[in-house]
C-alpha cells in the first residue's frame, strides 16, 4: 500500500501496491516502556479519519535465525506483540482493511485484541532503541481452540527511532483469517462449514 503524508504527519492508508499486497504504515504515538515491554499507539489516516490500535511489544528481541538460517527457539516470542482496540479508531481500521482487502462489507467492530508470536528476521543482535527491526508475526498459532483456517501471518517492521511501524501482508490468503480474528461480530468470511 502506498503511504502518503498528511498535514497531521499521519501516514495515509490508500490502495494496494502494484504487486497486489496491502502494506500499512502507522505512526508510533505515546511511546512508553517498562522493564519488559514498549507500549504505544499506532495510528494512520484512511479517508480523512484516524485509524489505529494500541500495541504492547516485547522490549528485547534477539535474532530469529543463526548464521546458517536455523530458527533460534530461544528468540521465538509468544505474545511478543499484543495489539488492542482503542475503540472507534480500531473499528474504522478493521473496516478500512476489509475495504482494501476487497472483502464484502458488513458492520465491523474490532475485537478487544490479538496476541502474536513474534520472530525477528535478522541474524544479529539489534537494539530497538537505535535500529529498525524486521519481524514476522503469527496469529492464532497458539490458540488450542482455533481451527487451522484461523491461522495467519504478517510482517511487522518496527522503527522506533523514526517513530513508525509497518504491518505488511505476507500472503493474500491470510486476509480472511486476519479479519475474522479482528472482528468482534460478523458473518463467517470463509463460508459455511460442514453440517
Amino acid at each position: 500500500m502506498q503511504t502518503e503524508q498528511t498535514d497531521s504527519a499521519l501516514p495515509e492508508l490508500t490502495e494496494a501496491c502494484e504487486d497486489g499486497f496491502v502494506d500499512c504504515t502507522f505512526k508510533i504515538e505515546d511511546l512508553r516502556s517498562d522493564a519488559d515491554h514498549y507500549y504505544f499507539r499506532m495510528t494512520a489516516r484512511h479517508q480523512g479519519e484516524i485509524v489505529g490500535l494500541a500495541a504492547r511489544l516485547v522490549k528485547r528481541i534477539g535474532p530469529g535465525f543463526d548464521a546458517d538460517m536455523h530458527l533460534r527457539q530461544e528468540h521465538v516470542y509468544a505474545e511478543g506483540l499484543v495489539l488492542s482496540s482503542i475503540g472507534a479508531a480500531s473499528d474504522r481500521l478493521v473496516g478500512a482493511l476489509a475495504e482494501l482487502y476487497a472483502i464484502e462489507p458488513y458492520e465491523r467492530l474490532a475485537a478487544a485484541g490479538e496476541s502474536y508470536t513474534l520472530i525477528a528476521l535478522q541474524q544479529e543482535d539489534i537494539e530497538l532503541e537505535t535500529h529498525a527491526v524486521r519481524a514476522k508475526i503469527f496469529g492464532r498459532d497458539r490458540d488450542d481452540a482455533a481451527l487451522e483456517e484461523d491461522y495467519y501471518e504478517s510482517f511487522f517492521h518496527i522503527d522506533l527511532p523514526n517513530g513508525y511501524v509497518q504491518w505488511n501482508e505476507k500472503d493474500a490468503d491470510y486476509r480472511e483469517p486476519l479479519l475474522r480474528a479482528w472482528t468482534a461480530s460478523g458473518p463467517d468470511l470463509a463460508g459455511p462449514g460442514p453440517v
